[in-house]
């Protein structure tokens, strides 16, 4: 749907729907950094010179893994708060400069003039350090030989991503995994990701999350879904089903057919759980009853 808009439509005048910031069709990129072209030799010695320190090699994997971030949640996880007004931005210059990071500008023709944070992904020159100095198998995600995307399948990213972070900050989170291969029988399915949290006591929750944005056949995707889980829990009992969507009300949506299928005991979070300054991430996870409230649990006492 983001390429179907005549280009010509000035977005602030384009007469289509409001959506989510992070779950919006109309969103299209506007600008993304041409790829260096610095060879692998010079990022070496640029490294043996200080130039490119540890801590910038970290960034770069870490982005590697989680594919599109902001550069706040870059700051939150590698620049202490001191440091974070000036020294982050610098640091960022320079990723992209060397080659290490590309930046991509984007805006939408649902919300024309709202502002939007830019993300980041890996570049050429990441892809060499993680290539040539980690042995990483890059496939698609080397950005010479990027898989086309949607704005949508980023903004999957920026919202688990986003999670992740409140849960490392507030948790005990001692494990995150994304795309893990779960098999029943014949069947398999690659939910988003899979954590754990550990309480006090020691005792480890398990997650299997599974992220949906606003397209055409989420609805049928969760159907399906909530099918394999349903003969999955069987099997493993102890594995909670957590699905990230934008609002309350793709929440009922999601609930309803899950409940169509037999499956219960479904844990929901929204974006606007997770973005709202309000609300406590270990407030935030709910499961909904049978009259379609959002009944919340209170993580931080389990």
């Amino acid at each position: 749907m983001e390429h179907m808009v005549s280009p010509l439509i000035n977005p602030e005048e384009a007469k289509v729907p409001t959506y989510p910031l992070l779950d919006d069709p109309y969103s299209y990129v506007t600008e993304i950094d041409a790829l260096t072209k610095h060879q692998y030799y010079y990022i070496e010695r640029k490294v043996e010179q200080g130039w490119i320190t540890s801590r910038d090699i970290d960034i770069v994997r870490f982005v590697f893994v989680h594919r599109w971030v902001t550069l706040s949640q870059i700051d939150r996880i590698f620049f202490p708060e001191a440091e974070r007004e000036n020294t982050a931005r610098t640091r960022m210059k320079k990723l992209l400069k060397y080659g290490l990071l590309r930046k991509i500008k984007w805006t939408s023709y649902s919300t024309g003039k709202e502002t939007r944070p830019a993300l980041y992904e890996v570049g050429a020159s990441g892809a060499d350090v993680l290539k040539f100095r980690f042995a990483t198998f890059l496939g698609q995600r080397d950005p010479r030989h990027a898989k086309p995307t949607t704005m949508l399948f980023r903004m999957k990213y920026v919202a688990v991503n986003e999670l992740y972070l409140q849960m490392r900050e507030e948790f005990n989170l001692v494990h995150f995994e994304f795309h893990p291969i779960l098999k029943i029988n014949d069947e398999q399915q690659v939910p988003t990701a899979l954590f754990s949290l550990r309480n006090p006591s020691g005792k480890e929750i398990d997650f299997v999350l599974i992220c949906h944005r606003e397209d055409e056949n989420w609805l049928k995707t969760i159907r399906y879904q909530a099918m394999f889980y349903a003969a999955y829990k069987t099997v493993n009992r102890t594995l909670t089903l957590l699905i990230h969507v934008s609002t309350d009300e793709k929440a009922k949506m999601a609930n309803h057919v899950l409940s169509q299928e037999g499956l219960a005991g479904v844990w929901f979070i929204t974006d606007d759980d997770l973005f709202d300054k309000n609300k406590h991430i270990t407030q935030s996870f709910s499961f909904i009853d049978t009259e379609g409230n959002r009944i919340y649990y209170d993580l931080g006492r389990r």
